[in-house]
């Protein structure tokens, strides 16, 4: 049996010492290493802008395979979220936003 994989990747030996506590050439959920290369930027701000580019994990020191499910909403020419140019999605309030908008403060 086989489980459903979403989009992995993996970190190139040769960008190795910029990412500590990251193993190269080992696949990881991305979402993983998203979480790993934010962790590094909060604790050495200055690593921005070394470890990313126009995205987070940075095109040149990783691999990738696999893909994850499209986010409800994205259009379909749009490979990323980021390369959608569309706007967010607006939900309807919820009753507690609904509530506190019709309340009313003292009138004159």
């Amino acid at each position: 049996m086989s489980s459903k994989r979403g989009r992995e990747g993996r970190l190139k030996p040769q960008h190795a010492a910029l990412y500590p506590g990251l193993a190269p050439g080992v696949w990881l959920p991305v979402e993983n290493l998203i979480r790993h290369v934010t962790q590094l930027i909060y604790q050495d701000p200055a690593l921005r802008r070394i470890i990313t580019g126009p995205r987070l994990l940075h095109q040149e020191h990783f691999e990738y395979r696999g893909a994850s499910e499209r986010p409800e909403g994205l259009p379909g020419s749009a490979s990323r979220l980021s390369d959608s140019s569309a706007e967010p999605r607006t939900f309807p309030p919820t009753q507690a936003e609904t509530d506190q908008g019709n309340q009313r403060g003292p009138t004159s």
